[in-house]
């Protein structure tokens, strides 16, 4: 499978054609996102099934944690998955019979890796830390099965403490692919007004550039046509 499938498989997980239930502390939570139970791979979390995982202790968690804490999962029932499930599911989509493991198991796996500070902008990256992991999507934006509380998520990476990102063993990679990009920072230029006796070429020497260029970058048609209070883009401003 590639990247992109996978993301699109989690985003789907996450309800992202769905509207915004709310953003709260820089994750966003949309109405059709599947829930988290620990353990969970993709099942129709119903009273029944809760039931049934409470009596035999999925999990080692108690009858609380499945007809309580876990409630919302199944009023309505919702599909469910825990952090490495969600990459789990995501895969089976594509692979039926794809096995289950854990998130330090998928960590232990990863093609190639780096800490989170150096992550490309590459959407489909995994990003890791000790028992949890997500997919990331661009623009410091990450697709999580976060917790019991919350379900599939959009969070922004900062929220986590996440320590590496890494490629997924047998996902074929596309890294110029993003979901979220970065925004390009707003291009400003050194400006000149023109006096009354100043012509072009006088200018261009004054700035150390040519007619040309700045009849280019002015889309000044007749370079020798410019008046007295004209204001002249002289050179492209490096933003720091």
């Amino acid at each position: 499978m590639t990247n992109r499938e996978l993301v699109a498989a989690v985003l789907k997980m996450a309800g992202y054609d769905s509207p915004i239930e709310r953003t709260r502390g820089g994750i966003t939570y949309h109405k059709a996102r599947w829930g988290y139970v620990l353990s969970a791979q993709g099942e129709l979390y119903t009273e029944e099934l809760a039931k049934r995982w409470a009596s035999t202790k999925r999990a080692g968690k108690s009858a609380d944690y499945f007809l309580i804490r876990a409630k919302q999962w199944y009023t309505p029932p919702r599909r469910v998955v825990d952090c490495s499930g969600l990459i789990v599911q995501a895969i089976r989509t594509f692979i039926p019979d794809y096995p289950d493991r854990s998130a330090n198991v998928f960590r232990a796996q990863f093609v190639t890796s780096g800490p989170i500070s150096e992550i490309p902008e590459t959407a489909g990256l995994a990003v890791w830390k000790n028992r949890h992991i997500g997919i990331y999507l661009g623009n410091g934006r990450v697709c999580e099965s976060r917790g019991i509380t919350h379900g599939v998520v959009i969070s922004e990476l900062k929220t986590q403490r996440w320590t590496h990102y890494g490629k997924l063993r047998g996902v074929d990679y596309d890294d110029s692919y993003v979901v979220f990009r970065k925004a390009a920072p707003p291009v400003t230029y050194l400006i000149y007004t023109v006096k009354r006796g100043d012509t072009l070429w006088d200018i261009a020497r004054r700035y150390g550039t040519t007619v040309s260029a700045l009849a280019k970058l002015n889309n000044l048609k007749n370079p020798s046509l410019i008046f007295a209070g004209q204001q002249l883009r002289i050179r492209e401003e490096k933003q720091q």
